[in-house]
């Protein structure tokens, strides 16, 4: 029986030049600045609503702020309806990206902070800006920061060190079978060009 690609078969995984490893301070600290703008953004409307929820039953999102983002009054309970209401608003492709990141994880590592960020990394990727700015970061430099660290084999299979955001999607449109997969948002973009070039005929658009 056929079977859809991995994230590991979709692309031959050849190192990047190699890099500073990423130091367990500066990782303690990117990780709750990312998953704290999501959510902050979701709440503000520059990210889909949905977003407030990374995509986890209330629970287990209150339990992820507490130990990723203790002492941050903002992120109180949601009455049930209303969170519910939010939550069924993650697109398809929200789940997809999650599971993609996380499948391409770095072996032996943190895989709980992991699916933190993997759920903040598909939620930012549902929106309009770039990549760095609706994770609340500085910078792409420390988008890849994270995602060496957290995601190495992916990290690796970027070897044409293509955009973020335009390269996670390419990933999960070839593990798909949907290739020129593209974020919803970024047709809205006035950059685009520069990222994707011109959009061809075969390229389709993530649904929002």
């Amino acid at each position: 029986m056929n079977h859809a690609p991995t994230p590991m078969e979709a692309a031959p995984l050849r190192p990047q030049a190699e890099a500073a490893p990423l130091t367990a301070p500066l990782t303690d600290t990117l990780l709750p600045v990312a998953v704290a703008a999501v959510l902050r953004h979701a709440r503000e409307g520059s990210l889909p609503l949905f977003a407030r929820t990374l995509g986890l039953p209330q629970a287990e999102l209150l339990a992820l702020v507490a130990d990723c983002l203790p002492g941050q009054p903002d992120n109180m309970p949601i009455p049930a309806s209303k969170y519910a209401a939010l939550a069924e608003h993650a697109p398809v492709v929200f789940h997809e990206l999650v599971a993609l990141l996380r499948a391409g994880a770095t072996p032996g590592g943190d895989a709980r902070r992991a699916g933190w960020l993997a759920r903040a990394v598909g939620a930012a990727c549902m929106g309009r800006r770039h990549l760095w700015q609706d994770l609340g970061l500085a910078g792409r430099d420390e988008v890849s920061a994270l995602l060496r660290h957290y995601f190495q084999p992916l990290y690796a299979a970027n070897t044409d060190d293509i955009k973020w955001k335009r390269f996670l999607f390419e990933q999960l449109g070839r593990t798909l079978g949907r290739p020129g997969l593209r974020p919803p948002g970024c047709g809205c973009c006035e950059q685009v060009d520069a990222c994707f070039g011109a959009k061809p005929a075969a390229a389709e658009d993530a649904a929002d």
